[in-house]
């Protein structure tokens, strides 16, 4: 029987503009993904000793920004994420993250997402996700009934 949860290790480093010079600042990330949410990954990024920020990531924008050739000047997203390949490093992905506080842009080894969403993909393939959605659950969350 599959597992229902991935729940992975692994870092990304933050774009700090703080100073006078950008430096690249590691960040442990967990990499989380369930099958009974299997639309979304779930990044959790360690902000302090026990502090975490969690953003949910549309799992099929993952892909597509995996899926540019390195060193391409495009990224895909709208809003408040956006995926791109880096122009100088083609092993690296950015992430950029928005909110209303402002912008994290992070940097992670394309290698370690690839894996990651390859692992989802085994436990949920790209274009069934609807057929994992309790649709009932989902209609009765909303204060509606099934049709």
């Amino acid at each position: 029987m599959l597992p229902t949860s991935l729940n992975l290790p692994m870092w990304a480093e933050l774009e700090d503009r703080s100073g006078e010079v950008i430096e690249l600042v590691p960040v442990k990330v967990k990499f989380r993904y369930r099958t009974d949410d299997p639309f979304a990954v779930v990044l959790d990024f360690a902000v302090g000793a026990e502090q975490w920020v969690r953003w949910h990531i549309a799992r099929d924008l993952l892909a597509e920004g995996l899926a540019l050739p390195p060193r391409t000047p495009t990224s895909v997203g709208e809003g408040d994420v956006a995926v791109a390949g880096d122009l100088d490093v083609p092993w690296r992905v950015w992430i950029s993250l928005s909110s209303p506080t402002g912008v994290a842009d992070f940097a992670f080894k394309r290698a370690s997402l690839v894996d990651a969403l390859a692992k989802t993909e085994a436990l949920v393939p790209i274009g069934t996700e609807s057929d994992r959605i309790d649709w009932n659950r989902e209609f009765a969350a909303l204060g509606g009934e099934a049709a």
